[in-house]
């Protein structure tokens, strides 16, 4: 299995391209800039069997329409789905043109999907969103805007929620066994051990 990243947008958002050994795979939260990511697919040799959505806001899923009109299913949790087509999804707040689409496939968390020889663990994490999700790729963990390095996903959107949140990355993602490559949505990556330690959200109450 291999990675690479492909930065875009005015915010910084991590697109994620996987494949396996014969190249096939996903891309994960293709949020602007198309041809960037396009360029990048064919450098990466990568043919995409699905896109992954961590959560339905503008920045993370804008492109996403492209892979869906070649044939490529689209996959986002059930309860950001509304997020995909509606002001939801914060593009009107931004100012941003919003390339609505509806996804191909709701998730609900805990569903093992499989992409080539890839095999994708949907975690559900809601608080940042209420439809968020982390995706686990064998040692791979995609946490969209839910964790960052020595940081975490706002609240204060729709349906964004501080103690879900909290309660999401100390009780859920942070008992994780093993140590995993963490993936953020925007900014470095890190790791799940580093986190564990250093994350501000372990003393953070959500009331300053």
């Amino acid at each position: 299995m291999k990675y690479t990243t492909v930065i875009v947008g005015d915010l910084g958002n991590n697109c994620y391209l996987v494949k396996d050994d014969a190249g096939r795979g996903f891309i994960v939260d293709p949020g602007s800039e198309l041809d960037k990511i396009k360029e990048a697919v064919s450098a990466f040799g990568l043919t995409p069997l699905a896109v992954l959505l961590t959560h339905g806001h503008y920045d993370h899923m804008n492109e996403a329409h492209y892979f869906q009109a070649q044939g490529i299913p689209v996959y986002v949790h059930s309860d950001d789905e509304v997020k995909l087509h509606t002001y939801k999804g914060m593009s009107l707040w931004a100012g941003v043109s919003h390339n609505g689409i509806r996804a191909d496939v709701t998730l609900s968390g805990g569903e093992a999907l499989k992409f080539g020889d890839l095999r994708v663990e949907v975690i559900h994490t809601p608080g940042h969103s209420a439809g968020g999700v982390c995706y686990k790729c064998g040692n791979l963990l995609f946490t969209g805007d839910t964790v960052f390095k020595r940081d975490y996903g706002r609240y204060d959107f729709y349906d964004g929620d501080f103690k879900t949140l909290k309660n999401m990355i100390v009780n859920k993602l942070f008992n994780l066994n093993g140590e995993y490559e963490v993936l953020p949505g925007h900014g470095d990556a890190s790791t799940l051990s580093y986190e564990k330690k250093f994350n501000p959200i372990l003393m953070d109450t959500g009331t300053d």
